[in-house]
């Protein structure tokens, strides 16, 4: 901690192993390996006029700790603390080195396969090979990812989710491209799944829709994409069907409800709930207020 207030030009030393000499005061610090939002917001409740000290803290964290007027050094580079004499919200020397990883974009289609996987059994420990299997993915990328996933403090060594950190960074990934349906095809257990509003109905989320609500339909790959838009495809003056899109995680695609909605297929909870977080109002409050039976919540 001294180190990094220093490296910014500002006297400061080691007084003692859980506190530094700064801003003309003493400050003690509160070490942590990892700091997940879940984690940052009991923290802000019991360290005020502390410094969390921790090897990875994540962007919700951050925000969370800064709101409640708690310091911090993620030791990978970054501090903030505000004090009477000091503001620092700046770039700081490392003092941990990342593990080495080729995997510069985490969510690409493998990434957010592996992430739906993680966040549809959050409670148990995921080895690589194990999830290459349940994602169809080959072990060596899956290992990539875990790893970059672990370096940005989203999943713990065990193969476990940090909760709800891991869901809200693929939510902010997860980008389906919607087109409109003049006209709902027939349902079809192998080809569609039901999201969206409509799904979110299926799934018990608290949210209304009237009986005439367009639905969201995903498939599984551009070719039946392709094939259902020759067929229903809408043009700009057409009234709205509904819409389709390939789904982002083919896995996420794979996993249907058991039962069905007007005769389709319902995704699978993960996947609803990140489209509803595609609405950071409406979609985000609903999910404030969704706990679903006999599942763990990791949003």
């Amino acid at each position: 901690m001294a180190q990094s207030l220093r490296a910014l030009a500002v006297p400061a030393k080691a007084v003692s192993p859980s506190g530094v000499e700064a801003d003309g005061r003493q400050i003690l610090v509160a070490t942590r390996r990892s700091v997940s939002q879940t984690e940052a917001e009991g923290l802000v409740r019991i360290l005020a006029d502390r410094i969390v000290v921790a090897d990875r803290i994540s962007a919700e964290a951050r925000r969370i700790l800064a709101e409640g007027r708690v310091a911090w050094l993620d030791r990978r580079g970054h501090m903030q603390l505000r004090g009477a004499k000091v503001h620092i919200d700046s770039d700081v020397p490392p003092l941990v080195q990342p593990e080495c990883t080729r995997v510069t974009n985490l969510f690409v289609p493998t990434g957010l396969d592996i992430a739906v996987a993680l966040l549809l059994h959050p409670e148990q420990t995921h080895r690589t090979t194990t999830v290459a299997t349940l994602t169809g993915r080959s072990p060596g990328r899956v290992s990539e990812i875990l790893a970059a996933m672990r370096d940005r403090g989203l999943v713990d060594r065990q193969g476990r989710p940090s909760i709800p950190d891991l869901f809200y960074e693929t939510a902010d990934a997860w980008a389906p491209s919607w087109r409109p349906l003049a006209t709902l095809p027939q349902p079809d257990a192998s080809i569609f799944r039901l999201s969206g509003t409509l799904g979110a109905v299926w799934h018990q989320a608290p949210v209304v829709a009237s009986a005439d609500w367009p639905a969201e339909l995903y498939v599984e790959d551009q070719s039946e994409l392709r094939a259902v838009l020759r067929s229903h495809g809408a043009s700009p003056e057409m009234p709205l069907g509904g819409r389709v899109a390939v789904c982002p995680s083919r896995y996420g695609w794979a996993i249907p409800a058991k039962l069905s909605y007007r005769g389709f297929p319902v995704a699978n909870h993960i996947v609803v709930a990140l489209d509803l977080a595609q609405d950071r109002g409406r979609g985000r409050e609903i999910l404030e207020g969704w706990d679903l039976e006999g599942q763990v919540r990791v949003w």
